[in-house]
């Protein structure tokens, strides 16, 4: 007999408003979990450009950056893995996801699929 484990998959949508210049977790994976990142939108609401920085820490520790600068016009908004930054991201237990913006008036919102280990 074959018996298969079922994983438990959650597709979750994590959002944050970084403060200038501070970087914001915006996502940790939990243990014996991977997260396949989809997405990273970005939007400014503000009247000028913003510059922002997407680094991520392997168990917490370290930076890797992903996107080391992107500047995103007023009133505009981009998603960060989208066009030559092609994603999906994969990420393991314990990774935390940064953003990190030039300016306030900013907003995240992260598109990923939690995957069960355990």
């Amino acid at each position: 007999m074959v018996f298969w484990e079922i994983m438990s998959n959650a597709y979750k949508r994590f959002e944050s408003t970084p403060s200038a210049t501070i970087p914001l977790i915006v996502l940790t994976v939990p243990a014996a979990t991977a997260a396949i990142v989809k997405s990273i939108w970005v939007a400014n609401i503000g009247v000028s450009s913003t510059n922002i920085t997407v680094t991520f820490s392997p168990d917490g520790a370290g930076t890797h950056y992903l996107v080391p600068l992107e500047s995103v016009a007023p009133k505009k908004y981009v998603d960060l893995l989208a066009g030559w930054n092609a994603g999906p991201l994969v990420l393991e237990e314990y990774d935390e996801l940064f953003v990190t913006s030039s300016q306030d008036y900013v907003y995240v919102t992260v598109s990923a699929l939690l995957v069960d280990r355990s």
